[in-house]
């Protein structure tokens, strides 16, 4: 097998995990989503959720809202590509216009409209009910019109409904606009920087991954840019502690209290990862805590009074893209509604990039 043949094996698999590890760890979560720690515990003893279980009328592997909006960002993805014929650069080529092969630098701007289309089609169909959607997504694709970036007239929200949903930006050869491209998906629906820049992360993070990168350099590389962005205090500083506290010995539960500056995680309280910067940290602490280990980052992730579907299918997000599909046990992957729909989808991403 040729280096090439073989580095395309691992970027596909890496882009196939990342998908259906977010959709994964967002069925993993949503039986608890709503639950205190204390009720979690209760219901799952002794350590709480630690598999994909029925919740609501859903079966057990069925997901939330938060993969379907990631799907919505994927089909955008699909409409903006088929509709300007952008293509990743091959390597060495020049970003700047046109390089012979089709590629040239993404019109981040019609990107952004894309996926708009398709959150207002996910938004007008009945998909959702009962899919617990954000307030914050509702109101926003009801009034009818995109937000843009810094756009706090809209809500100021700081939700975690944007970082959620923009790992499909990852999967696509944008490389340093990623970035860029995950503050634009989000700012359609959330008003607040700290929704943009822990959403600009992830997406970059992702593209890291899926690109060949080691977990580590990865993150490092996402921070550097987060670090530059204006008014990224509170992402990066929920992407510092957990990097600090994931290296740590300590308490996995404990630890998570102390990522973001919004929630309290305490057993009876409702927790954290409601709001984005607070979400992505916990996401991020349990896949660099559990790197080798889905099934106990889900469970970190997942075992809080917070937003435990989010958290997880961040976590998910992330572990899927450096471990790739092969790291999600094979167990949830055949309970996972639409999976072979997803897959297909992440092939289809992965396709129109190099």
């Amino acid at each position: 097998m040729s280096a090439d043949t073989s580095r395309q094996q691992e970027r596909r698999s890496r882009g196939r995990g990342c998908t259906v590890g977010l959709a994964v760890g967002d069925a993993f979560g949503a039986p608890v989503e709503f639950m205190t720690r204390d009720e979690i515990l209760a219901a799952f003893p002794p350590n709480g959720i630690g598999g994909l279980q029925p919740w609501r009328r859903f079966a057990a592997g069925s997901y939330t809202d938060d993969t379907q909006m990631s799907i919505a960002t994927a089909r955008g993805i699909q409409d903006w590509r088929a509709a300007t014929g952008w293509r990743a650069p091959k390597a060495g080529a020049s970003r700047a216009g046109s390089d012979g092969d089709g590629a040239r630098t993404p019109d981040l701007g019609a990107l952004r409209l894309a996926i708009w289309e398709r959150y207002l089609e996910w938004h007008r169909s009945s998909d959702w009910v009962d899919r617990a959607p954000g307030d914050t997504c509702m109101a926003a694709l009801s009034a009818g019109s995109p937000g843009g970036a810094r756009d706090v007239s809209r809500n100021g929200s700081k939700g975690c409904g944007g970082v959620m949903r923009v790992a499909p930006l990852g999967l696509i050869g944008l490389g340093a606009a990623a970035f860029a491209a995950g503050v634009d998906a989000a700012a359609l629906t959330h008003g607040a920087v700290t929704s943009d820049t822990s959403s600009g992360f992830q997406a970059l993070l992702i593209d890291r991954l899926v690109g060949g990168l080691a977990l580590d350099d990865a993150v490092s590389q996402a921070r550097a840019v987060l670090a530059a962005y204006p008014g990224a205090v509170h992402s990066l500083a929920a992407v510092d502690a957990a990097v600090t506290l994931a290296a740590s010995s300590e308490e996995p539960y404990g630890a998570i209290g102390r990522i973001g500056s919004s929630g309290r995680e305490a057993p009876g309280e409702r927790g954290k990862g409601w709001v984005a910067d607070e979400a992505l940290g916990i996401g991020l602490f349990a896949a660099l805590r559990y790197r080798d280990d889905v099934r106990g980052a889900f469970a970190a992730a997942a075992n809080i009074s917070g937003d435990s579907d989010s958290t997880a299918s961040i976590a998910g997000a992330i572990l899927g893209a450096w471990l790739g599909l092969e790291a999600i046990p094979p167990d949830w992957v055949a309970q996972l509604e639409n999976r072979e729909m997803l897959l297909g989808l992440a092939d289809e991403l992965l396709d129109g990039a190099v």
